[in-house]
Order: C-alpha cells, then structure tokens, then sequence
C-alpha cells in the first residue's frame, strides 16, 4: 500500500535517501540573473517521508530537508540535504522510523513493553527530545536555525548544511510548544513565540537580544515580556504564526486546539499528536491586542468568523487602528485533516490538486470607540478598506470583525513581503498556491486591490517565494 500511495504523489513527496547532496551542484539557468544578487538563498521543509518498510502519515511529519541555492555572477549552484538531526539519525541506523511526529507515532522496537508504558509515559514526551526542525530556517546575526514547532532549534552550519548545535530554549523558558516564524526587529533582535500547557500561562511573547559574537550561550538574555491566559480550560489554541506592529503584538486564538488531557495520554495510549487536536466548531477566532511596552492585553477581545490561518502577511497601525492581513481558511480546520498523505493521494487529480483554499483575508481592529457607538454600527472609519467590526450588545468588550477580501483572487498561502515594511504599512505582498488547479506565484497590489500571477509549467510545483530588494531601491516592490 505505502508504494501504491507514493506513486501517486507528486515528486517532492517521492524524496529517497540516497537523494541526499554532500555537495553542490552547478545548475542550467534560463534567463538572466541581476548581476546583484550575490549570496545564498536557504529552504527548509519536511522532505523524507519514507525509510525502509516505513513511512510518515501526514504532511508535516517529514524528516527535515534543506536546500541551498548560491548565485554569484549570474551563476547558481544547488544542494539539497537531510539535516542530520538525531531524530533522523536513529531512524536511519535502524532503517525505519522511530519516534513522534504530527500525524504519526513509531515506538522504538527495542523497548519493553514495560518501558513503553512506564509511569513517565503518562506526561507528553520533552519537547528537546523530538529536533526534526522541518518548517522553517531563519538567520539570527551570523547564524542559521532551523526550526519547527517547539523551542528547540538546530543550528545549521551554512555550507555542509549539517547540524552545528542543538539548542533549547526550555534551558531559559518554560515553554511546551514554539513557533518556526519569529520576527527579526530592525535592532537584530528576536520576538518569538510559545505556548504553555497551563491555560492560565498559554501564550507567551519572547523577547530575545542581539547575541554577542563571542558568547558560547545560545540565547542568552531571553525572558518572556507578556503572557495571556487560554478562553478554554482544557484546551489551547494551535499557533502557527504571529503578528507584530510598532506597539502590539497580535494573536490569534483559533478554534483548533490541543486538548490537554489528551496529550497527557499520549504515552499510555499511543496516540498522536494529530489525535489530540480538537476543533471548536462553533467558536469565533479570538484576535488579542497586547501592548509591547507593558505586557498587557487591550480590553477590547476581537472576534472573527469560525475559520483557519496558517500565517499572518503583515500587521499595521493605521489611524487609531490596527489592519491584520492573514491567508485565511473559511473551511477552518479541515484543510490539516486533508493534509494525510494517503488522503492527498486518492485525491489528488492527475495535477495534484485539492478541494481547500486559502484566499487574503484583511481584518481591521479599531483600538478605541465611542461607548455610545450603535449597536451594529459599523466602527471602522479607515477609508479604504470594506472590512467591519460591530459590537453586538453595549457594555460588552466584544467587537465581532468581517474580513474585507478582494474578489476573484487567486488562492495563495506562504506570503512574503518586503521585510523592510514588516510591522508597517505595506502596499505589496507575494504568495504560491502549491495543491490548486493552475499552479501559481501571485503578487499582490492591497491598493489597487488586484494580483498578478504567474502560472507554474506542469509537472512543477511553486514554493515560498522571498523578496529582495534592490540595492539602493526607493519603492517597497523593486526588486
């Protein structure tokens, strides 16, 4: 069954060992190349899906695969690598899988079965022990990580592409959970993320300084700068990604959560992590405004249809207002369910395309309001956007959002922007669509309220695309 379904999965699901590049190759460019972009571009993503009689389940379980591409006077070379973490070291010395991912659990044949359910299975496994960091690589000064959902981190030498150094952050925090989408202030330092599994400590804002070249402590100086509690006592909002203006951070507490008496059992029961997710169908998304400077959550709760966001475009304050754009799921949580491989590949049309969409999403948060303001009465005042928010009941700290969407947009996900405009008020942004009809790279115009696209030739699927900027460039999209 496991060939029959990887058959019928595109080729970048297909990825073998012997796949691995100890060094990189020299490619065939088309086209020309600007004579200024000199440097290297960095990938990550999980690549490998399958060692020996065994495979991964979901999409995000994958072993960690890096790709580098170099460009240098109108060349480029090319590498491609699995990290050599030590949850892909161990599989590949026993030629299967073993240990925890998303969508999948494989116990470790050589322990008892006494063992496997011994008293400290009852408490989810440490994050440090699981360092597949297959979803993100970012530089922090002079040094690359990569990272998934959890606060450990690899670090990444840049031209073996081999691990460097594990790093956790629980060595500074009490944190259970990360994300693999920190923000990188224009002073060089770091604001990352992190959940807790205690409701009344869920969510945790992380400021982390610019490291000295010659401190060995990775991190060093990280302290957690404001923390809100979950709406739900047995439940915490899945976070992907977040977002971050001059003086707020943003957050969006969505239905998906993890059910925290489940993961509690997921040693004794053999369950994964997958399986201790649970959506609240009937919940809004909660958007909370904090203040960067104190730590403390706006009074005003926002609240957005029932959907999914993977990941924040930008955020912006704009005349007493905050705009939260977002590639947003009206279908909610069901785009993760259909991320089983085995769904992907009994529905997959001979284009490898899927049902799910994902299409921009522009909320708009008024910071304060008139107490006399009219029952839904329409509180945003910026003039160019359609976007809402109404109170429905006087009294109550509760606005309710309608996003403002631009019609006929294609659907995009993994956005990019100039990061020059990051946390500021930003016309452009960029995005792929990878499981639709019609392959795509758009860009789009937030102004004229339009994109252009490029469409994918077949048989080739369009990854995150990343901006650069034109040395010396006065407009936010030359490059």
């Amino acid at each position: 069954m496991t060939q029959e379904m990887f058959a019928k999965l595109p080729q970048w699901l297909n990825l073998e060992q012997s796949d691995h590049m100890e060094k990189p190759i020299n490619t065939i460019v088309s086209g020309k190349i600007p004579s200024w972009i000199c440097g290297s571009l960095y990938r990550n993503g999980s690549g490998l899906y399958k060692i020996g009689p065994t495979a991964w389940n979901h999409l995000f379980d994958g072993f960690a695969v890096l790709q580098r591409w170099t460009f240098k006077d109108g060349t480029v070379t090319f590498q491609s690598s699995v990290l050599d973490s030590d949850d892909y070291k161990k599989s590949a010395k026993r030629n299967r899988i073993i240990g925890d991912a998303f969508g999948s659990k494989f116990p470790d044949p050589c322990e008892t079965i006494f063992s496997r359910h011994s008293f400290h299975k009852f408490v989810p496994s440490k994050p440090e022990k699981i360092d597949n960091t297959s979803v993100n690589i970012v530089e922090f000064g002079d040094r690359l990580f990569a990272m998934t959902e959890s606060p450990l981190l690899n670090e990444v030498t840049p031209d073996s592409l081999k691990v460097k150094e594990k790093v956790s952050l629980t060595k500074h925090l009490a944190l259970h959970l990360g994300t693999a989408h920190p923000h990188i202030l224009k002073d060089g330092s770091m604001i990352y993320y992190g959940t807790h599994f205690d409701y009344c400590k869920a969510y945790n804002f992380v400021s982390i300084p610019t490291q000295p070249e010659s401190s060995e402590a990775t991190f060093e100086g990280a302290k957690i700068v404001a923390t809100i509690p979950s709406r739900w006592k047995m439940n915490i909002s899945y976070t992907h990604s977040f977002g971050i203006t001059e003086n707020y951070f943003i957050h969006l507490e969505q239905p998906l959560t993890f059910n925290i008496p489940r993961l509690m059992m997921m040693g004794l029961n053999g369950t994964s992590v997958a399986e201790c997710m649970v959506t609240q169908q009937d919940e809004t998304m909660d958007i909370h405004v904090i203040n960067r400077a104190t730590g403390k959550r706006t009074p005003i709760t926002y609240k957005a249809p029932n959907g999914f966001v993977f990941h924040f475009i930008n955020c912006y304050e704009d005349l007493n207002h905050i705009v939260f754009d977002a590639c947003f799921y009206p279908s909610g949580t069901d785009t993760i369910k259909k991320k089983y491989l085995d769904y992907l590949a009994h529905n997959f049309t001979e284009s490898y395309t899927t049902d799910e969409a994902a299409h921009f999403a522009r909320f708009v948060m008024p910071l304060k309001f008139d107490e006399k303001a009219e029952v839904d009465a329409n509180l945003v005042t910026l003039p160019y956007t359609t976007a809402t928010a109404v109170i429905k009941k006087k009294g109550k700290n509760f606005v309710y959002l309608t996003p403002e969407t631009i019609e006929e947009s294609p659907v995009v996900d993994l956005p990019r922007i100039n990061y020059d405009y990051n946390g500021m008020k930003y016309r452009y942004f960029f995005g792929t669509s990878a499981f639709t009809e019609g392959k795509q790279l758009s860009k789009f115009d937030l102004v004229e309220k339009r994109a252009l696209t490029y469409d994918a030739e077949k048989n080739l699927t369009p990854g995150e695309p990343v901006f650069l900027a034109r040395p010396g460039a006065t407009k936010e999209d030359d490059g």
